[in-house]
């Protein structure tokens, strides 16, 4: 899986569903890539963060992972034997979803956030408490619990979403909080996705702000995905942009879908040039999900050098696959992308005794040939994980057997 840059067009198959592909630095290349750039400025914002990176810890060798953020209630439309509509309530939320996708495949898990004492807030405690996610950084508050009613077109996979969030729970979160629940924790990696909570919400973007910083100061590695839901934001796609942008100086990770890149950057954005603007923010590893065409992962193997790797789910379209690696219609795509970043996080953090990428993610360490033939390894698995998701109903990850 290794390949080195050269200042010729050429393109070299490592398996029938990964690529990598060697272009000119100028060339406006669809992923996956890898990209020879020449020498260019950092902008004014790289300087801090490379300060900030020098002054880092070893990798704290933990393979333990919190995920921060919401958790909620999904309804999902059916109908009754008698024909009449009606809606399924089910646990969810990206961050809830990541935890059960992680735990699944092996990784031993907390949650960090609030979660309501009504009875959906009980709900998605006992759930996370039957997947074995330790819950003693959870807070129970006596706020509602966030509702999000899922919308599915006739013949169409993909989902929409309306969400009642108002003084809800897994808004409750302050920077005191992630204070108290990082003492006396060691952490491999620190997820947080967004959602039906976002960065406009300034209490919760503090709070985050916090548990990144300290995560990163103990060792860990963070990761973060911004799951852009565009109903949720309110003052448009321009300044949203500049508040993913600065929190980019406290992510190691940054996992996104390319329907995030266009919110952010517009219909017809490079996702090459996206990732590339995130990596001299702060970022050492950006993933990118397409949907049925996989996943694409951009780093950094010499400072002025881009480079990327791609894999594709093992299905033939229009279906997907089983559990058992059988041809399979997609049932909705609720949860793929947390799916694929629960697999991540397992492959990154070393799970089930595989090489672990901490040492490039947290401490810094060279992209050599080992470790960009174990990213794509990871690749690999996250997005099996994420087709074999889609063949089920609702969010259900599958476990690492499957």
């Amino acid at each position: 899986c290794a390949c080195t840059t050269t200042s010729t067009s050429t393109s070299t198959s490592i398996s029938t569903s990964t690529t990598v592909t060697l272009v000119p630095t100028r060339v406006r290349a669809r992923a996956p890539v890898l990209v020879s750039s020449m020498a260019m400025k950092r902008p004014a914002a790289a300087a801090p963060v490379a300060k900030r990176r020098r002054q880092r810890p070893a990798p704290s060798g933990s393979p333990g992972l919190c995920v921060a953020g919401e958790a909620l209630i999904d309804f999902f439309p059916r109908e009754t034997k008698d024909g009449e509509s009606c809606y399924l309530p089910k646990a969810g939320g990206s961050p809830f979803n990541v935890c059960i996708a992680a735990r699944r495949l092996g990784l031993p898990v907390h949650f960090f956030g609030g979660l309501s004492t009504d009875m959906f807030g009980q709900d998605l405690h006992n759930q996370l408490g039957r997947e074995s996610v330790d819950l003693s950084l959870v807070q129970r508050v006596a706020r509602p619990t966030t509702l999000a009613f899922v919308s599915k077109a006739v013949g169409n996979a993909d989902v929409k979403y309306a969400f009642f969030k108002e003084n809800a729970a897994d808004r409750s979160l302050t920077s005191k909080d992630s204070i108290k629940a990082m003492e006396g924790q060691s952490f491999g990696a620190v997820h947080m996705s967004l959602g039906a909570v976002t960065f406009e919400d300034k209490q919760m973007a503090q709070a985050f702000s916090e548990l990144f910083s300290i995560a990163q100061s103990k060792g860990a590695f963070t990761s973060f995905d911004p799951n852009i839901r565009c109903t949720m934001i309110e003052r448009g796609a321009h300044e949203y942009r500049k508040n993913v942008e600065e929190f980019m100086g406290l992510v190691d990770v940054a996992k996104a879908s390319d329907a995030d890149i266009e919110f952010l950057y517009g219909e017809g954005a490079d996702l090459s040039t996206v990732a590339e603007k995130w990596l001299k923010l702060g970022a050492r590893l950006v993933v990118i999900t397409r949907g049925a065409q996989g996943a694409v992962a951009y780093y950094r193997p010499a400072p002025e050098t881009l480079a990327s790797c791609a894999a594709s789910p093992p299905t033939q379209q229009p279906n997907t696959i089983d559990a058992r690696g059988r041809c399979a219609p997609v049932s909705d795509t609720v949860g793929a992308g947390d799916t694929c970043t629960g697999g991540l996080l397992f492959g990154l953090l070393g799970g089930a005794g595989a090489l672990s990428l901490a040492p490039q993610l947290a401490g810094g360490a060279a992209w050599d040939n080992a470790a960009t033939g174990r990213l794509q390894e990871i690749l690999r698995l996250a997005v099996a994980a994420a087709a074999i998701n889609v063949s089920r109903q609702g969010c259900d990850p599958p476990t690492h057997e499957e």
